[in-house]
């Protein structure tokens, strides 16, 4: 199991390998003097409003059309929340201003001197976005009705809320004269269709007068039917006021909220007495926490029955209410160990106990911020229902106490808890606000105290349990734990528990990052909010998340190779051989074509062996060059009658000799048909039950055969790979000794990979039972084996496709296995000239490509079930060869996108990732190197380390080109690459290099 679970990491962990560590990237895209992000979003509390918004947006429109556009939609999809009938006000922050500026729409008091039993203010919604439009709007306003009108026709689908609202308030509204929200008197159910076409014929009208359509006409009319005391000429005096937000220093930057009436003054006092009271000390104290806010609470809410009122009828003085004295003086009345008690005036209290109004936040590619709330102050306003919408009952919420600065005056706006705020510094902007009636302040407070002061990633602060305290009772939502409850009660309060999420508000907020343009979102679950927002890198947040995750996971794959490799991980058996008396038969084949350069040094080691239960049989495959002339100087050939098995197909043989000096040494000379074909001949002809196939390059140790002989004991086992060093390395003690006096960089640079494919990565893959390579160097079947698959195929990866043949073979056959002999040793060439590595690379790699496509059915159906097929297809196809592909593609666009921070980021990341994994991984494998009994001599260890370095920051990505130039390649090119031999003889050179 251990290792099952270790085999499905692995492959989460190699996805992207190559230089995945350019996933870890930044969003660089300066903004010190950038005027124009490129970026925009929407939040807002229903998911239709958020896509109207969008919509707009990338058709052009700014942060102001879109706002308009969204209140329109709003009002359609929360018709309890805002609309028509109602009003609102908005924060503008316009682009490279440093300052937002107020526009305050609400609902004003009609003209006449009594309040009497007034309910609606002047329904000012429509007003409020005309102005608006005209100062900032960009598309034309008909254009940003539309889309509520469609809404409304088409209809939407209801949601929860919008059931629960109507559900809640059906004991006040006209149900019967509204059968499309109460169809047989029952609120409309989730799920089920609203559709409003009396309010789709309102938007008609507002889309082709504008504003006038409100108090002309028939909907004038009908708006003057359910509020006699309002007429049009009151409607035609209305204006939208433009104001300055009150604002104050706060967190390093400024905070801007709503001007009053309105409640910014609360929210604002409220978070510079948090700063004030050392808030953050709080963080591990729950009710400290709690206790500290409330007395906050308690205290802003007294100054603002007592000092906010409407600034066209009342002195307020905003500024000096949250100046640094002002805060100081309140500080020193708050109670800091127990619940103080509110000064109780039933004339002047705070009335709205509502969670009504929506709110919404919107940037635009400019960098315009729009932060808005709309309201119809309680949900569905009056209840009176006309035209398709709901009038508002902004009259009620003005105060009986005469001296109130918030008592009713003819045209006046009644005092409000809705509090649309912005805040920025040097590196962010962010819109930010909330429905929630009197808990707007407190839960503003809350959430942005959480984020400020003790740090808390804006989500994480909106997701906190919130409460809201009068007296000595404090309201909570579910999630407070027993202890922090306890903790409570001991500091003098009692709490109640409010079930409904919304009770609490719903924040909706959006962060600009003004660095890199990027902006981020908040949508309250409590309200069922949503954000969207379009990066001008949107597509670098879909590709860096999974690629930093798979970067990460990446350093531990390796990882897990390394040490899997070690010796602790040894599968049952393995290692563990016994001298054997009787030497098993062994048919070695080395296939030539055009091998003049190496066929002396093959044909010498050959004859060393002192292996006697052996024959060798070179395969001449139709060589142009002077191998059989070799061949037959060094053996003295005479012809032989050796027959074939004739259970392979292969191109014709002309001749078979036999060696007079060396009668177990043989060479088939036969018509040229690759290497593949070559080797199947060989099969044809060998004589014993074991088959060694080797380049002619490949030279074995004297010890290698009798391991070979022990291995092959386990009757499970049907195929193996020997261990293969290099032979530019080889010295006259080749089981113990190592030398780079002729190795040149190249040479040793591929000498380091080949230590870390064959002691690390082919021991752990083949105690995975996944050892997909058989190196065509040194490979050892078991001869009926190689019959029953059919033999070599005609391809340019032949022994790739072997070992997967036989990982076929062996699928449903019990405990028959593919092993690794790391005991058995041989030494081969490497290309000493960069014109044949890159030969010998790319056939590599294009012997990968050919064998994902032939292998593909037995791969799919394989994938989850055979070790082999997975980490073929998963580390090897995706990781080493779909990789370099993306993470290439990934820099480029990167680089042109946002040169030049991203290359020197990109670099860094990626250079501190080589040195750190590549250097050890190199340090490893010499380290395995040494305990399998190979030292290097000690004047190579400046060599190594030098080697080492220019590895892991040039190698590296001379193989990352390759992989793509042969994956490419491929598809144009099947040619074998014949690399060309040295000629150098390596048994006079290695006693020298001793």
């Amino acid at each position: 199991m251990l290792k099952k679970f270790l085999l499905c990491y692995f492959i989460l962990n190699y996805l992207f390998i190559s230089p995945a560590s350019a996933a870890i990237s930044d969003n660089n895209n300066t903004a010190d003097s950038v005027d124009t992000y490129d970026n925009f979003g929407v939040s807002a509390s229903h998911p239709a409003a958020v896509k109207v918004g969008m919509e707009v947006l990338e058709n052009g429109g700014n942060a102001v059309d879109a706002a308009i556009a969204v209140s329109f939609a709003l009002g359609v999809v929360e018709p309890f929340g805002s609309g028509l009938g109602g009003g609102g006000e908005m924060l503008l922050l316009p682009p490279d201003e440093k300052k937002p500026v107020s526009y305050d729409y609400r609902a004003a008091a009609p003209l006449d001197e009594s309040q009497g039993d007034k309910v609606s203010g002047l329904p000012s919604l429509v007003q409020g976005m005309e102005t608006i439009h005209q100062d900032y709007g960009l598309t034309p306003f008909e254009d940003l009705i539309s889309p509520a009108i469609s809404l409304a026709e088409e209809g939407f689908e209801v949601d929860y809320l919008l059931w629960e609202r109507l559900t809640a308030a059906s004991y006040r509204l006209p149900v019967s004269e509204m059968p499309h929200f109460f169809p047989d008197g029952e609120a409309i159910e989730p799920g089920e269709t609203l559709r409003q076409t009396e309010l789709a014929k309102t938007l008609s009208q507002i889309k082709e007068h504008g504003s006038e359509a409100l108090y002309k006409g028939e909907i004038g009319d009908q708006i003057i039917e359910a509020a006699p005391y309002l007429n049009e000429e009151e409607f035609a005096d209305y204006e939208v006021e433009t104001t300055e937000p009150v604002e104050a220093e706060l967190n390093d930057g400024t905070i801007y909220s709503a001007s009053p009436p309105l409640a910014g003054v609360s929210v604002i006092q409220s978070l510079l007495l948090a700063e004030k009271l050392n808030i953050e000390k709080t963080k591990e104290n729950p009710d400290q926490f709690a206790h500290l806010l409330t007395e906050i609470q308690k205290a802003t809410k007294s100054e603002r029955l007592s000092e906010i009122g409407d600034p066209d009828f009342t002195d307020v003085d905003a500024n000096e209410l949250v100046s640094e004295d002002y805060i100081e003086n309140l500080a020193e009345d708050i109670s800091m160990t127990e619940p103080s008690q509110e000064e109780e005036n039933t004339d002047e209290e705070d009335i709205d106990e509502h969670t009504d109004t929506t709110h919404f936040v919107i940037i635009d590619p400019d960098g315009m911020v729009v932060s808005a709330t709309n309201t119809l102050s309680n949900f569905f306003g009056s209840g009176e229902y006309t035209a398709g919408f709901f009038m508002n009952n902004s009259i009620e919420y003005f105060s009986d106490y005469n001296d109130s600065p918030n008592r009713y005056e003819p045209g006046k706006r009644a005092r409000s808890l809705t509090a649309p705020t912005i805040w920025m510094d040097s590196e962010r902007v962010m819109g930010i606000g909330t429905p929630g009636g009197n808990r707007i302040p407190t839960v503003m407070t809350q959430v942005l105290s959480r984020h400020f002061y003790f740090g808390e990633p804006l989500d994480e602060a909106v997701e906190a349990e919130r409460f809201y305290g009068q007296n000595e009772t404090l309201y909570i939502e579910d999630g407070f734990s027993d202890e922090v409850l306890a903790d409570v009660i001991k500091k003098g309060y009692g709490f109640e528990k409010r079930n409904r999420p919304v009770y609490f508000g719903g924040i909706q907020a959006l962060d600009l990052n003004k660095e890199d343009g990027t902006i981020t979102g908040i949508a309250d679950e409590r309200r069922s909010g949503l954000w969207d927002a379009k990066n001008k890198d949107k597509w670098r947040d879909y590709v860096e998340v999974p690629l930093v995750l798979l970067f990460i996971v990446g350093l531990i794959f390796p990882l897990l190779h390394l040490v899997h490799a070690l010796p602790l991980f040894r599968a049952k058996g393995e290692g563990v051989y016994q001298k054997l008396e009787k030497e098993k038969g062994i048919s070695i084949l080395v296939p030539c074509y055009n091998e003049e350069g190496i066929i002396e040094t093959s044909v010498n080691n050959m004859k060393s062996l002192s292996y006697s239960n052996v024959e060798v049989v070179y395969v001449n495959d139709g060589s142009t060059d002077k191998t059989i002339s070799l061949l037959n100087k060094f053996l003295k050939l005479t012809r032989t009658s050796k027959s074939p098995a004739r259970k392979l197909s292969h191109e014709r043989v002309k001749q078979v000799y036999q060696s007079e000096l060396f009668p177990n040494i043989y060479v088939i000379d036969k018509a040229n048909g690759g290497k593949a074909d070559a080797l199947n001949a060989g099969i044809e002809y060998a004589s014993e039950d074991l088959v060694i196939t080797l380049d002619a390059d490949t030279i074995l140790t004297d010890s290698a055969l009798p391991k070979v002989n022990e291995a092959f004991e386990d009757e499970n086992v049907v195929a193996a790979g020997g261990m293969v060093h290099v032979l530019q390395t080889k010295t006259w003690r080749p089981l113990e000794r190592l030398s780079l006096l002729r190795a040149n960089m190249l040479v040793r640079l591929q000498m380091l990979d080949f230590l870390k494919a064959f002691y690390i990565t082919k021991v752990s893959l083949s105690r995975f039972h996944a050892l997909a390579i058989i190196s065509g160097a040194f490979g050892i079947f078991r001869k009926q084996a190689l019959i029953d698959v059919g033999g070599y195929r005609s391809t340019i990866g032949e022994d790739i496709d072997i070992t997967l043949r036989m990982h076929q073979y062996i699928y449903e056959q019990f405990n028959k296995k593919i092993v690794i002999i790391k005991e058995a040793v041989s030494y081969t060439e490497l290309p000493e000239n960069l014109r044949d590595f890159f030969k010998q690379r790319y056939r590599w790699q294009k012997a990968y490509i050919d064998c994902v496509i032939h292998f593909r059915s037995f791969f799919t159906k394989t994938l989850f079930t055979k070790s082999v097929s997975f980490f073929y297809i998963i580390e090897s196809f995706l990781i080493g060869i779909i990789s370099p592909f993306i993470m290439t593609a990934y820099f480029v666009l990167n680089g042109i996108l946002y040169p030049p921070d991203s290359y020197v980021f990109y670099i860094f990341g990626y250079l501190s990732y080589l040195f750190v994994f590549g250097v050890l991984y190199d340090l490893a494998a010499i380290k395995m190197n040494s305990y399998y009994g190979f030292t290097f001599e000690k004047k190579d260890w400046s060599s190594l380390m030098f080697t080492i370095l220019l590895d892991v920051f040039i190698y590296r990505f001379i193989l990352m080109y390759v992989v793509i130039y042969g994956t490419i390649n491929y598809f144009f090119n099947k040619n074998w690459n014949k690399v060309d031999r040295t000629g150098r003889n390596y048994e006079n050179d290695s006693k020298s290099a001793a």
